[in-house]
């Protein structure tokens, strides 16, 4: 057995691992009793041979670590919780960022984590047909801007009913051209211009000016039918999300009433109204119209709130903080 007093010295030197006659490397540190015991049984024994890793005694730091783990883990959580209950209070969706504090916005992936994409190359020459589509595109949206019911709203804005807002404000530079009516069905002969949002001060009703290009069809020079259902299930969300329990629904029950073939290559006005709340349920309206007023399309949906909104508050949280992506065991 190893002299009592220089186990002692060499337990305070600096960890430095030593090797010993017909004795099993070890590191000079401080040791429990459990340790020292079965240290010292280890040096009474005359073999050279190291004992197997199945009969050396469990490294107290594995456990440590598993508690530290935890203890972040709960941290996170904690955080993360309270910075759901901060967005839940703080957030308008009306205006696409926190009331009262500029610190930006969120970008709201609820479901997921999304790698960004590479940034557009603004060096990159722009092609013929490139440049003929801004033109275009320029040329609609200051008609649009012309336009008399466009004007009169304008004029509710002013007289401080109403107020501009932005359709797609929940959307990031990267996520946007992966939306599919801000960034798949946006270009010449689509949905070339961005489209003009009028909400009401209470966020019960929108409006929506759009312009419906000709590379929209089912039947030639018809708007596809499914397109416009796609339009009215936006504007109805608009109004449905503001006033449902923590901004969060997604669409149940979507009704839709064709009165009357959209033809392609015309402005429409689509409008949407919040009907009533019963708990974790929005009843919503919508319809489209051309410029002289006739209904052409309609429907009545209903959005429901999920039971557990605080979880994906957090998701939501996490995934625009880049804490969306678990790390590997």
């Amino acid at each position: 057995m190893m002299n009592p007093r220089i186990h002692r010295a060499l337990t305070r030197l600096p960890q430095t691992s030593f090797r010993t006659a017909g004795a099993t490397p070890f590191t000079c540190k401080r040791q429990s009793p459990l340790q020292q015991s079965l240290y010292s049984t280890a040096n009474t024994s005359t073999s050279n041979v190291s004992p197997s890793p199945s009969s050396r005694a469990p490294s107290p730091s594995s456990s440590s670590s598993r508690f530290s783990n935890w203890i972040q883990r709960i941290t996170l959580m904690s955080a993360s919780a309270a910075a759901g209950a901060f967005v839940y209070a703080k957030f308008d969706p009306a205006i696409g960022g926190f009331s009262g504090l500029p610190i930006g916005k969120l970008q709201p992936t609820i479901l997921g984590t999304e790698e960004p994409d590479e940034p557009f190359d603004s060096t990159s020459p722009v092609t013929e047909d490139k440049a003929k589509e801004m033109k275009k595109s320029v040329l609609l949206e200051h008609e649009m801007h012309q336009l008399e019911l466009v004007h009169q709203y304008k004029d509710k804005v002013a007289e401080g009913e109403w107020k501009e807002g932005d359709p797609y404000f929940f959307l990031t530079d990267h996520t946007k051209k992966h939306n599919l009516t801000a960034g798949a069905l946006r270009g010449e002969n689509m949905l070339s211009v961005r489209p003009l949002k009028f909400e009401r001060k209470d966020k019960k009703a929108i409006v929506l000016f759009l312009h419906l290009g000709r590379s929209l069809c089912g039947h030639d020079k018809i708007i596809h039918g499914g397109l416009l259902a796609t339009l009215l299930d936006e504007a109805t969300g608009m109004v449905a999300l503001p006033n449902l329990p923590f901004h969060i629904g997604f669409t149940a029950n979507l009704n839709v009433n064709y009165r009357r073939p959209v033809t392609a290559d015309q402005f429409v006005m689509v409008t949407a109204e919040f009907e009533k709340g019963e708990g974790r349920k929005g009843y919503t309206k919508a319809s489209i119209k051309d410029l002289d007023g006739n209904t052409l399309v309609e429907c009545t949906a209903l959005y429901v709130s999920p039971k557990n909104p605080v979880s994906m508050i957090v998701n939501f949280v996490k995934n625009s903080l880049g804490f969306g992506t678990s790390p590997a065991a």
